[in-house]
């Protein structure tokens, strides 16, 4: 069914012509028949409510907001809600059907957490009745009983394993294909088509459960198999070994609207890195990914390196280098995930590797550390955040440090200011504005790379320069921010950076780029090697990833919980955190705080100190 109705859109515009398109059980809108899809409503998990008072009203409720309708008669409201209702049935019909499956992973859910727990009660229980002769025959008994009962308790559940992995092999696999959410009734048949596809070339891979991994980490990393095991968003996914994806395994609707105004009383003025901030705020990643997202135009310091005899053009480069990740903030007006206290991150490309660890709570600092042949970088984060009901605003304090191996170039530079404008009402868009400032403390070159607010014509403009020590200007530089830095002199120019393309459908998927893409791909082999701290095996983030809303809420609020009780126990005891793989430094050159890498994760030492980590999930 199709047609108009009109749509409350707000207090200036009020009511307003939309045309709607009901596929399925995915409710669609344009502003005129055949034009753009400008938002959309999942029917299975919203409520349909009527108002007396107003007769020809339909009002929708979608759990995080309320889309209010108007039909032009009584027959014709009488038909969309007919419509309506219908498509809700048929999607209550079709959960149904699969309903008996979903029961099977809940029990076997229930006997791998009850498993797991009578056998931490039974390793506790045991040695207190042995310590009373009188009663140690008892219990070696019960040892033997527990033993028994537990052998027999695992080989069931193997066995009912196995029938339910037959089962759900049944039809190509479609009932786990449920676990992914589309909600694109525009796109539904090229969805469907893409998945085919998707499925056909990645057929070899192997399809596991995280049951049937968990019990190959359980004997050597207690932590990561208890965090995992017991987890119901992990429980709920099938993990194989792509090594890269092209699209996150849900699709956010990017013309969604926040309803925000019952958020502005308690955020109004206050630092955000001390606010729990409701997690319809987050994109899913988190700010360690956010610092690895610099890796991302690593090939920049790759060019740099290679330069001989002319300092001030590696600069250039460092600076196109520098302001690089502003590129890939287009359209994300999303906050990463706040890292909890000890978390860590890695990732490895064809150019370098990374590794960043949050090493303080308040003020929440990031610390990371990337090298290469051709380079080492190091950074720490400390960001400020404001929301003053109007823009949510980030003030960077950190420095960014570069060193270039064959020149031994060592470069320091800061990040400007970011603004994400329009919280409450218009387009939203976001702005980096300031002066990024350079210097080669090796050379004494210096450079300066001014980013422009956006205002009338001009937008995302920057401009800037390159003098060596004696401040004579060596090159000036032109660009945008969110297409390349072109550095010229007299006689030439020379484009230092430009932008990647953004894949296809970003914009259903955070507009994240393709790097960005992958930096919470989570494989069967990355949850079998990565230490437990690492975010891509945070719980909420990963559930968040895939759409499942409530639970991400659910499990943000437990781990902040859980981090608050531990920092509660450490002070307490008068324990004070020290970071595993950062250490407190200051900088003789500049007398700043810094955080030096200890040289100790990339060589897997903590693979020998497991039970130094931290149990954080």
């Amino acid at each position: 069914m199709e047609g108009y109705l009109k749509k409350w859109t707000n207090l200036f515009s009020r009511w307003q012509d939309r045309y709607f398109i009901l596929n399925e059980e995915v409710l669609v809108y344009c502003d005129s028949q055949g034009g753009q899809i400008k938002g959309q409503v999942h029917l299975k998990v919203a409520a349909l409510i009527l108002v007396p008072e107003d007769p020809l009203r339909i009002i929708i409720n979608t759990g995080t907001t309320e889309i209010h309708l108007r039909a032009s008669n009584i027959n014709e409201k009488i038909d969309w809600i007919n419509a309506l209702k219908q498509a809700q049935d048929k999607c209550l019909s079709r959960q149904n059907e699969i309903k008996f499956e979903q029961k099977i992973q809940e029990l076997l859910t229930d006997v791998w957490q009850t498993g797991a727990i009578f056998d931490e009660t039974l390793s506790m229980l045991i040695p207190k009745l042995e310590k009373n002769s009188q009663i140690k025959e008892m219990a070696d008994r019960l040892e033997s009983i527990g033993k028994n009962l537990k052998t027999k308790i695992t080989l069931c559940a193997q066995i009912v394993e196995e029938e339910k992995q037959k089962l759900s092999n049944l039809d190509n696999g479609t009932v786990y294909e449920s676990f992914i959410h589309q909600n694109s009734a525009q796109s539904v048949q090229r969805e469907e088509t893409l998945n085919h596809q998707h499925h056909q070339s990645h057929g070899q891979q192997q399809l596991m459960s995280l049951t049937e991994i968990a019990q190959q980490i359980r004997e050597h990393q207690p932590i990561k198999y208890n965090n995992l095991i017991n987890n119901p968003a992990f429980q709920k996914i099938k993990f194989t070994n792509h090594s890269k994806r092209d699209r996150l395994p849900y699709r956010k609707d990017p013309n969604e609207k926040i309803n925000v105004w019952y958020l502005c009383k308690e955020l109004i003025g206050k630092d955000l890195g001390r606010f729990s901030v409701p997690i319809i705020l987050n994109e899913p990643l988190s700010m360690l990914q956010r610092l690895a997202e610099q890796m991302e135009y690593s090939d920049s310091l790759e060019e740099a390196d290679k330069i001989h005899g002319d300092s001030a053009l590696r600069m250039c480069y460092i600076m196109g280098f520098g302001v690089s990740p502003y590129s890939a903030n287009i359209g994300r007006t999303k906050k990463p995930f706040n890292p909890i206290l000890g978390e860590t991150y890695e990732i490895q490309t064809q150019n370098c590797r990374f590794i960043s660890e949050q090493v303080s709570h308040h003020p929440p600092i990031s610390a990371g550390y990337a090298e290469s042949k051709a380079f080492q970088f190091w950074a720490h984060t400390d960001v400020q955040t404001k929301f003053n009901g109007l823009c949510f605003q980030v003030n960077p304090v950190g420095l960014f440090n570069v060193m270039l191996k064959s020149s031994n170039d060592h470069y320091q530079f800061n990040r400007c200011t970011t603004k994400v404008q329009n919280i409450l009402w218009g387009q939203q868009y976001l702005d980096h504005m300031g002066q990024m400032k350079f210097v080669n403390l090796t050379t004494g070159d210096n450079g300066v790379l001014e980013l422009i607010e956006k205002s009338g014509k001009s937008e995302s403009e920057m401009r800037g320069y390159v003098k060596d020590k004696n401040g004579i200007e060596k090159y000036k530089l032109k660009g945008f921010w969110n297409d390349r830095l072109i550095a010229y002199d007299s006689q030439r120019e020379i484009v230092v950076w430009k932008r990647h393309q953004l894949p296809q459908d970003s914009d259903w998927y955070y507009n994240f780029t393709e790097f960005a893409m992958q930096l919470n791909h989570l494989t069967i082999d990355m949850i079998k090697d990565l230490p437990c701290t690492d975010c891509r095996l945070r719980p909420d983030q990963l559930a968040f990833e895939n759409g499942w809303v409530d639970l991400a809420s659910s499990e943000k609020h437990r781990l902040e919980e859980k981090q608050r009780a531990r920092r509660k126990a450490m002070a307490a005891a008068n324990q004070v955190h020290v970071p595993m793989f950062f250490e407190e430094m200051i900088d003789p050159k500049t007398n700043l705080k810094w955080y030096k890498y200890k040289g100790n994760y990339f060589q897997q030492q903590w693979k020998q100190v497991g039970s130094e980590l931290l149990d954080l999930f």
